[in-house]
């Protein structure tokens, strides 16, 4: 699947989440329901900016820890022969080492750059604020907070990705499920 492909994929789901967040906390606050559409361009533009890094993110932990290697020659094969390429074997210690650096340094540029984003986009406008003091502050308050809420949902999502998920499909499968987190952004940023 294309890059073009799973990003414009990414955007269609993020809009669909903050859709649908606009809708839960209209419900939430019993007041009728007026779509922003400023807030629906918002965040289908973070995706469209953010999709791609995350494609080649998962593209170079597969490279560099590939779930699947090819298996060894069993014992009854003559020494030197090479084994079936067609065979392949589950590498759990390449699926641990990918499962800890997405959940750490891909968990942490991810949120970082969700941060910045917001905080630059909805610094826009507001006489007198300096968008890079917004940028820093609301890293440094809501990084921590904001991760501690996705160790409760991504590191499943993050397993189940690299066990059973393609890798070109990674990052849509990813979107898919981060509808629901796509909500919680939403409401968070709407906070």
């Amino acid at each position: 699947m294309s890059i073009t492909s799973q990003t414009l994929q990414g955007a269609a789901l993020s809009i669909t989440s903050n859709v649908l967040a606009q809708a839960l906390s209209s419900y939430k606050d019993s007041t009728p329901f007026s779509l922003d559409y400023a807030q629906v361009f918002t965040f289908a533009l973070f995706s469209i900016l953010s999709t791609p890094p995350n494609i080649v993110w998962q593209g170079f932990l597969e490279d560099r820890f590939p779930t699947n290697v090819p298996s060894a020659a069993p014992p009854s094969e003559k020494p030197g022969s090479k084994p079936d390429p067609t065979k392949t074997s589950l590498n759990k210690t390449n699926v641990f080492i990918k499962f800890l650096l997405d959940q750490t340094i891909g968990a942490v540029v991810n949120t970082l750059m969700f941060l910045s984003y917001m905080g630059y986009v909805n610094a826009q406008g507001k006489p007198d604020v300096n968008a890079w003091n917004v940028m820093m502050v609301d890293c440094g308050n809501k990084l921590w907070p904001m991760m501690k809420d996705g160790y409760k949902f991504w590191p499943a999502v993050s397993l189940i990705s690299f066990l059973w998920v393609p890798v070109d499909k990674r990052v849509v499968f990813g979107c898919s499920v981060g509808v629901v987190w796509g909500i919680y952004l939403s409401l968070a940023v709407a906070a």
